[in-house]
Parts: structure tokens; C-alpha cells; sequence
């Protein structure tokens, strides 16, 4: 079957809305929507909101071509995996809204017994999106014995944080009047979610089953500022976030069981990350393929650059410290780190789950350069640094 459905993305929730039958009887296709909203948790950024201070309340979510979600259902008749993806076109209009089918046009078939009752886990984005075999793991297992949620199965769901985050693309925040401010488009196949609907009958021709998406991810968004005192170019390798080996761990697989999370009341819970090297360091690459191989991004004295990290949400993150790598010569690099904190001194806390906003790094010259080695300098005496987020 080769359906199409209107998909309306709103502002204030998150969701995926959902699940509407072609007619009365049992055994037909299960008719999708989506529905998505705020915290930084769809498919590309737009536009923020920001309040009469200036910070910012909200940021539009918009889809892009060819986003796919992936439902599974249990008690689903067909297809015999038991999940189906589901392809997203936007409105030519309205980037937030768009329509959805099922991707190989075999969409999810109710059971073929009058009154069961359906459990739907959804995840965004797809696996199948995710071609270097990263991204989500899903695993629907038969629990025998005590059930202790009531499902019947256990829902675990992994996910995948890489240690090295490479961008989609760097580039001028302006296209058409270039201003010097440099912008590293995240892939947004990181920013992960996770949704839930239990118990749910035969709904009648127009009802719907709602399924509310829950950022599975911690979103913290650097903005930096070339501060060199002789106003050169900061040439840019690597910017990155490392913890103490005691402190959590920023990269690798972490997972949770949909079926025993209590999705009305609470957030999902994540297990620490496993990894093979500790976890304590995530980077972005901010360099660009020439013929002549990876250059640096140059960022001219004043300007900025911007990116983002996206960090397993098991636990809050605090403790970081950013980092940053310039190249200052042929075969010649500086490294520079300092720890964020307010200027009192207190350590800064990212609540996981959400998107931070961390703005007014000014970036120093600092010490001299080493050839062929790294010069870290432990404390910047610049560090002007706002936390503004959602709440």
C-alpha cells in the first residue's frame, strides 16, 4: 500500500502522532503522523525564540527529505519484523510540517484478533539511516515468568554516541552576505528519540493513538570568539570536551528498556556508556577536504565559530572541560583547554536530556607553540562565559 499522510509539526510538544485505521475491521494498515516541536530534537534547526532578555525559549525543529522513523508493534500482524520505517516529506511551505508513508510501502498491519491490545516503540531517526552501521540497536524480547511491566516483552533500545562527531558541513552563517562567523552544521542523526504508546484497541476510523518523542540526548551548543592579541587568524583543528577519569563518560553505547520506562511520568533511564578507551574525550573535526588534503578552519580576529555536542543522557554533565587545537604552523599545533564554570567559580551543570547554549568563549593567543607538539594551557584568563538555556 502506498499511502500518504499530513503530518503537522507543532512548536510546544514533542510527539509523533499516530495510529489510525483504514476501516473497522482488524487487520488493516495503521495510519501514521508526526508531530514534533522544541529542545532541539528533530532534523535541522530553525529559527530560536528568545525572550525580553534575550535568551533564547524555544527553537523550531523542521524536518528535511527523507527523514525516517522507525515503529515497531509487537501484536502487529505484518510485516513479520514487526517494525516499519517511515519516510517524512516537508511542505514545500512550511519546513516544520510535512507528510509520511511507510518507506517500502508496507506500512504496519493491526492484528488480526478483535481487542488486542498494541504496544508501539518508536525511534528517530531510523537505523536504516544510519549507514556506517552506528546509531540506534532495537531488540523486542519475550519475558517469561514475573512480567514485571506488564508488556510482555522487553524494548531495548541502544544507542550509539561516536567519540569523533564529524559535522555535516562548515560554513559562513550567511550564504549570500558572508559575515566571517563560521557555523558547524551537527549531524542530527545524534540527536536521538525515543517514543511510547501502551495498551492500545482497535481506535475507531478517525481516532489516533498518540506517541510523544522524548529527546534522548544532551545538546550543549559552543559559541566561541577569535580573541588573539596579535589579530591573527585562529586556524582551527579540533575543538573538544573531555572529563576527569572519574567523571562521566562522553561517547559510547548506552540503552534502556522502552517497555519497563513509564513514558507519562518520567524520562527514560540510560545505562552508563560502554566504550574502549575510557569515554572521557569527544571531539569535532573543524577541518575541510581540499585536493590538498584537510585545512584548517580559518576564523579572522573578532569572529566566531559555533557547534554542537551531543552527549549520552544517562546521567547530568558537569566537570567538562573545552579544549580547543589550532594550527599555528606547518606541523606545528597549539592546544588550549579550560574548564567551564561560572565566574564564581562553581562548575557548570548541563541537564541531560535537553539543549544548552554556552556563549562568549574568548579564545587567546595563549603560550608559545612547540614544534611537532601540543602546548596546553590549563587556565584561561578570558573566559567570559553565559550559560543561556531552555528550560
Amino acid at each position: 500500500m502506498n499511502r500518504k499522510f499530513f503530518v503537522l509539526i507543532a512548536i510546544a510538544v514533542l510527539g509523533l502522532v499516530g495510529c489510525q485505521k483504514d476501516d473497522e475491521y482488524t487487520g488493516n494498515g495503521i495510519r501514521f503522523s508526526v508531530l514534533s516541536g522544541t529542545e532541539g530534537t528533530k532534523t535541522s534547526y530553525g529559527e530560536a525564540t528568545t525572550n525580553d532578555d534575550g535568551k533564547r525559549t524555544s527553537q523550531d525543529i523542521n524536518w528535511t527529505e527523507g527523514d525516517l522513523v522507525r515503529i515497531y508493534c509487537p501484536q502487529a500482524s505484518a510485516p513479520s519484523t514487526l517494525f516499519e520505517d517511515y519516510s517524512v516529506t516537508p511542505l514545500s511551505d512550511k519546513a516544520n510540517q510535512g507528510k509520511i508513508e511507510a518507506a517500502n510501502n508496507d506500512p504496519l498491519l493491526w492484528s488480526n484478533t478483535a481487542g488486542t491490545l498494541h504496544n508501539f516503540y518508536a525511534v528517530y531517526p531510523s537505523p536504516a539511516s544510519m549507514d556506517d552501521g552506528s546509531g540506534f540497536g532495537f531488540s523486542l524480547t519475550s519475558i517469561t515468568g514475573d512480567d514485571v511491566n506488564g508488556e510482555g516483552v522487553a524494548a531495548v533500545v541502544t544507542l550509539d554516541f561516536p567519540q569523533e562527531q564529524k559535522p555535516v558541513e562548515i560554513k559562513d552563517e550567511d550564504d549570500s552576505t558572508p559575515t566571517g562567523n563560521y557555523v558547524a552544521t551537527p549531524d542530527m542523526r545524534y540527536l536521538y528519540m525515543v517514543a511510547k504508546a501502551k495498551g492500545i484497541t482497535e481506535p475507531g476510523i478517525k481516532d489516533q493513538v498518540f506517541l510523544s518523542f522524548f529527546p534522548s540526548a544532551t545538546a550543549i551548543e559552543f559559541n566561541i570568539q577569535n580573541a588573539y592579541g596579535s589579530k591573527a587568524d585562529m586556524n582551527i583543528v579540533e575543538v573538544f570536551l573531555q572529563t576527569p577519569a572519574t567523571g562521566m563518560k562522553l561517547w559510547g553505547t548506552t540503552s534502556t528498556d522502552l517497555a519497563a520506562w513509564n513514558y507519562e511520568t518520567a524520562k527514560p533511564l540510560f545505562s552508563t556508556p560502554e566504550e574502549t578507551d575510557g569515554g572521557h574525550k569527544a571531539s569535532i573535526p573543524f577541518t575541510t577536504t581540499t585536493d590538498a588534503g584537510d585545512a584548517p578552519t580559518a576564523i579572522a580576529w573578532e569572529k566566531t565559530a559555533t557547534f554542537t555536542f551531543f552527549l549520552p543522557p544517562y546521567v547530568e554533565a558537569k566537570d567538562l572541560t573545552f579544549g580547543i587545537t589550532t594550527k599555528v604552523g606547518d606541523d606545528q599545533f597549539a592546544t588550549r583547554t579550560s574548564a567551564l564554570s561560572y565566574s564564581t567559580g562553581a562548575p557548570i551543570v548541563f541537564e541531560a536530556f535537553k539543549k544548552h547554549f554556552v556563549k562568549g568563549i574568548l579564545v587567546p593567543e595563549g603560550a608559545t607553540w612547540i614544534v611537532g607538539g601540543n602546548v596546553v594551557v590549563t587556565d584561561w584568563t578570558e573566559t567570559p562565559v553565559d550559560l543561556d538555556f531552555d528550560e
